[in-house]
């Protein structure tokens, strides 16, 4: 799908609803852009917080939260 939209002044680029739609993108989501030669690729991505979550830490797998701060107090000193 190709679309013509205008740079402003400011060098703001809208991107149609269509296209967004079409990726995924959604109001305040976060893009990448990347530059190649003679074109620019924008990909819709996650926010950090986004994953929240989403990964389990290795050294401490299976422990509750509760145990994973003791021994992250044991190995840590506190400033």
């Amino acid at each position: 799908m190709q679309v013509i939209t205008t740079v402003t002044q400011k060098g703001q680029v809208t991107l149609p609803k269509r296209l967004r739609e079409a990726v995924g993108i959604k109001e305040y989501d976060k893009v990448i852009i990347e530059s190649g030669k003679n074109h620019l690729l924008v990909k819709p991505t996650k926010d950090i917080l986004d994953l929240a979550g989403s990964f389990i830490p290795q050294k401490n797998k299976g422990k509750s939260p509760l145990q994973a701060r003791i021994a992250h107090e044991k190995t840590y000193q506190r400033v």
